[in-house]
Order: structure tokens, then C-alpha cells, then sequence
């Protein structure tokens, strides 16, 4: 697929500085579109952003936004009115892990926020317009069990569900325009400071022995050959299918198993996720 042709010439990458986001950029410009990278960093951008330019000989624009604060969304949209957003890649993402009750609200409402208003508000400022031209893609980047409920991570588990369904939900609307939607679920990002926060050196080593890690750069690559496919659905693999296993797996343990479904997730994810982050906040 030439991306450019099929979407637009420009893409708009949110959540770009590192992992998943920048390795968004960086190959779909090398795939020829013009990228608009978005992130807080705004100096580790304009890096990124050079050698992108450099690289590929396309243009890379920075805009260092925090898309959690008021009116990101709308400052969002008239900084990029000079362009045809042709792709939308959402990376936006906020993960904290505890139990519900010992959670502070405050960062209960940050997850809702970045999680599930930010996406929604974004697919619908550029959405809309990649409707009304009858052209265009959203990517949503989400994770490998997003339908799985967890003990210690109900808030965020419930935002990423929120993001699957409404993701889906777009799909079978926008695609009677000509847009496409598609889903990348993605498992253990390796490399990403919250996954080494979350998980242990031994537990980051066992993921990644039965596949459920992956380095971005081939996170990216797969979720993109698929998306190249007008997957609605992007599941990055290995040769051996193993996370589109889990995800079968997943989901059909959920419609037969009930309670004993949900209580199977929540334990193996409790095996694995102990990191510091979840040490320190898991003490009374």
C-alpha cells in the first residue's frame, strides 16, 4: 500500500517522543508521508523530528503539546488546519497500577482522561473531516487484553475497554465512507519505562521468552504491514502466532468461563506485574 496515496500525505502521530509513538513517525516516513509529531517533549521531538528529515527527506513537524490539559484537542486542530490530516496515529496513554480503593482520585480522572476523552475527542476533530473528504485513517493503539479485568488495574483496564469497543464501534460506521479504522494491540513494550516500572528483570525475562514482549521497532513494523492490509484488528507477531493465540484465547475464555475467566487474567497478570511501581504501591 502507498500510504500517502491511500490516506493523505500527512500524518498525525500523538504521543510521538518515544517507544511506540516515535517508531509511528519514524516509519511512516519512511513509508513517504509527512509526519506531525505531538508530545510534551517538545526538545526531544525536534531530534527525533531532524532525523527524521534527514532520513527520509520529508517534512516533520513538532508540536509540543500536553494533550491531557483543556483545549488540547481544539489547540491540536488549529495548529495542523494548514494540512489534511490523512492519518491519525493516537499513542496517548497514562497507565498507573493499584487497587481501586487506594487509588487517589486524582489519578483515576488523569487515566479517564488521557485514555478515553483524549481519543474520542481526537477521532472526532479529525475524524469528522477525513469523513467529510471521503479519505483518511485512525490508528488506536491499545493493548493485548484490553477485555481482561485485573484486581489491580481495574481503572485502566476499563479505559483500554472503552477504547476497543469505541474503536470498533467507528469502524463499522466509518468505513462507509472510505475511512479506515483499525486497532493495534499491542503486548509488553520493551524498552518502556512503565513496563520496566511494572515488571520485574525476571518477569520482564519470562515475558519475553513466551512472546509477550516485543521491541517497538517490530511492534510497528507488524502492526503496520496489517494495517497496510486494512486490518481492523492489528495483532504485531512473531513467526509463531503466539499473541493472536492469547487474544483467541482471551476472548473466548471470557464468553465460556464467567467468573473463572475473569479470575484466571487477573492471576496470571498478577504473577507477572511486579515491578516496583506495583511494590510501592501495593504497601499498606
Amino acid at each position: 500500500m502507498d500510504f500517502s496515496q491511500h490516506f493523505g500525505q500527512h500524518a498525525l502521530v500523538v504521543g510521538a517522543s518515544t517507544t511506540i509513538g516515535e517508531q509511528f513517525a519514524r516509519q511512516l516516513a519512511a513509508r513517504g508521508m509527512n509526519v506531525i509529531l505531538v508530545a510534551r517533549r517538545k526538545e526531544l521531538l525536534e531530534r527525533i523530528a531532524g532525523e527524521i528529515r534527514v532520513a527520509h527527506g520529508v517534512e516533520a513537524r513538532v508540536i509540543g503539546m500536553d494533550v491531557g490539559t483543556d483545549d488540547a484537542v481544539e489547540r491540536l486542530g488549529e495548529a495542523t488546519s494548514d494540512v489534511e490530516v490523512g492519518l491519525l496515529v493516537i499513542n496517548a496513554n497514562l497507565h498507573k497500577v493499584n487497587l481501586s480503593h487506594r487509588m487517589d482520585r486524582r489519578t483515576k480522572l488523569q487515566m479517564l482522561r488521557m485514555n478515553v476523552e483524549v481519543p474520542m475527542l481526537l477521532a472526532d476533530r479529525f475524524g469528522a473531516l477525513m469523513v467529510e473528504r471521503k479519505k483518511g485513517g485512525i490508528v488506536f493503539v491499545n493493548v493485548l487484553n484490553s477485555l481482561s479485568p485485573i484486581d489491580i488495574d481495574g481503572v485502566f483496564q476499563g479505559t483500554k475497554a472503552f477504547l476497543r469497543i469505541f474503536a470498533e464501534s467507528l469502524w463499522l460506521e466509518y468505513r462507509r465512507y472510505g475511512v479506515q479504522v483499525s486497532t493495534v494491540l499491542v503486548n509488553g513494550i520493551e524498552g518502556s519505562e512503565s513496563y520496566e516500572k511494572k515488571l520485574s528483570p525476571t518477569s520482564r525475562y519470562v515475558a519475553k521468552l513466551i512472546g509477550g514482549s516485543m521491541k517497538p521497532e517490530r511492534i510497528v513494523r507488524t502492526a503496520l504491514n496489517q494495517v497496510a492490509r486494512s486490518r481492523w484488528i492489528c495483532v504485531p507477531d512473531y513467526l509463531f502466532p503466539v499473541n493472536h493465540l492469547v487474544v483467541w484465547f482471551l476472548e473466548t475464555f471470557r464468553s465460556l468461563g464467567g467468573r473463572l475467566a475473569a479470575l484466571f487474567s487477573s492471576k496470571f497478570f498478577d504473577l507477572l506485574v511486579n515491578g516496583d511501581e506495583v511494590k510501592a504501591a501495593l504497601q499498606e
